[in-house]
């Protein structure tokens, strides 16, 4: 245990702490404890022995604790979390800790990562090109690990105290218009692309809720279409693998949809065409396998540019559901439950400025007010 005495310098308090160079040598260490002495012996006292168990703990982190490098921490934490945590949490946190995190902290030990390391860290992040989004994914797991050290007593502070979360970003958010959709939808029939391009136009199914659709999900004889389940793209052992969840990230995102035509009868068509291959997945590829995330994003995006469309991301799609139907005056609780989103402030802040046309149609309203 640190000890350490109070003295008085022009009329004011300072500790004294009996401390322990790393060489062994014995040293004393002065504080301004900021009190005048008048009537205020007890509070000196308590400032006293705040300070000698902080440093009794610092102390005790050095002996005990010298050497831990934060990534070996990290990566133990993470292999002792990995039950814990879903393969795709535990995916992303892996793929965080191998590249970008190894690259930065690399074998500093975690003693020595202060709040500006830290900070300088997440400005490389951004001055990497990486969205805000994925910035609070880092900064997620790093305040959790840091949290881990400092309980269990391997780093005497933690430096993710008062590193400020990244601010996350509104997302920029592009469409196709009425006469755009009817565009592409006419090109890509026929396509490998008809039926994932066509339902997530029609119900702004996310990519990976549309990927996630399995044939018995489809309802003929009530004509209904269920959101069940997500398929996403990971990497096991450095080989990138499906990874399907029995389940949507909100309660909201599971919804159960109304089957239409020319939808109905566009289903019917692909299952005759490959029931023999007693698909699991309603997108599949011609063997009746799951199409991968990453292979439909590339080749929506060349599929675009090779007829001359105009680009945008396949996540566009759902956007461009949420435009279309507000253009066509649909209340937005119904646009709210018909994209899965958990409230209708979600769907207000996204999407109620698209289109335009609306507001010069109010304004006209207006003036005949």
């Amino acid at each position: 245990m640190i000890t350490g005495r109070l003295v008085e310098v022009n009329g004011k308090y300072y500790a004294i702490l009996n401390l322990k160079h790393p060489d062994g040598k014995r040293l004393q260490k002065r504080f301004d404890l900021e009190l005048p002495v008048q009537n205020n012996k007890r509070r000196a006292q308590e400032k006293l022995n705040a300070l000698c168990e902080e440093y009794t703990r610092k102390q005790q982190v050095d002996q005990n604790h010298p050497d831990v490098i934060f990534m070996d921490f990290l990566r133990d934490w993470l292999e002792r979390r990995k039950l814990e945590i879903s393969p795709s949490t535990y995916r992303s946190y892996k793929n965080m800790a191998d590249h970008r995190m190894q690259a930065v902290f690399s074998d500093n030990p975690i003693r020595e990562i202060t709040f500006w390391f830290i900070e300088d860290y997440f400005g490389y992040l951004l001055y990497d090109g990486l969205s805000s989004t994925t910035a609070q994914h880092h900064y997620a797991l790093l305040k959790t690990v840091f949290h881990e050290a400092h309980r269990r007593g391997i780093i005497s502070e933690d430096p993710m105290e008062f590193v400020r979360k990244p601010k996350r970003e509104q997302p920029k958010v592009s469409y196709y218009s009425l006469e755009e959709a009817q565009q592409l939808i006419a090109e890509v029939k026929g396509t490998k692309l008809e039926l994932p391009v066509t339902l997530s136009l029609a119900y702004g199914f996310r990519r990976s809720e549309v990927l996630g659709l399995h044939w018995e999900d489809i309802d003929f004889a009530d004509n209904r279409i269920s959101v069940c389940r997500t398929v996403m793209e990971g990497v096991d052992e450095g080989k990138r693998i499906l990874v399907e969840k029995d389940s949507v990230k909100a309660a909201a995102s599971r919804r159960t949809l109304p089957l239409f035509e020319p939808i109905t009868t566009m289903l019917k068509e692909e299952w005759a065409r490959k029931k023999e291959l007693n698909p699991t997945f309603v997108c599949s590829d011609k063997n009746g396998q799951g199409m991968k995330p990453d292979v439909l994003t590339h080749d929506f995006k060349k599929f675009l540019a090779d007829r001359g469309l105009r680009h945008i991301r396949y996540q566009d799609l759902r956007h461009s559901c949420a435009s279309l139907l507000i253009a066509a005056h649909v209340p937005l609780i119904q646009v709210q439950h018909w994209l899965g989103h958990s409230t209708m402030l979600t769907t207000a802040n996204m999407y109620a400025h698209l289109d335009t046309s609306l507001v010069d149609e109010c304004g006209k309203d207006i003036k005949k007010i």
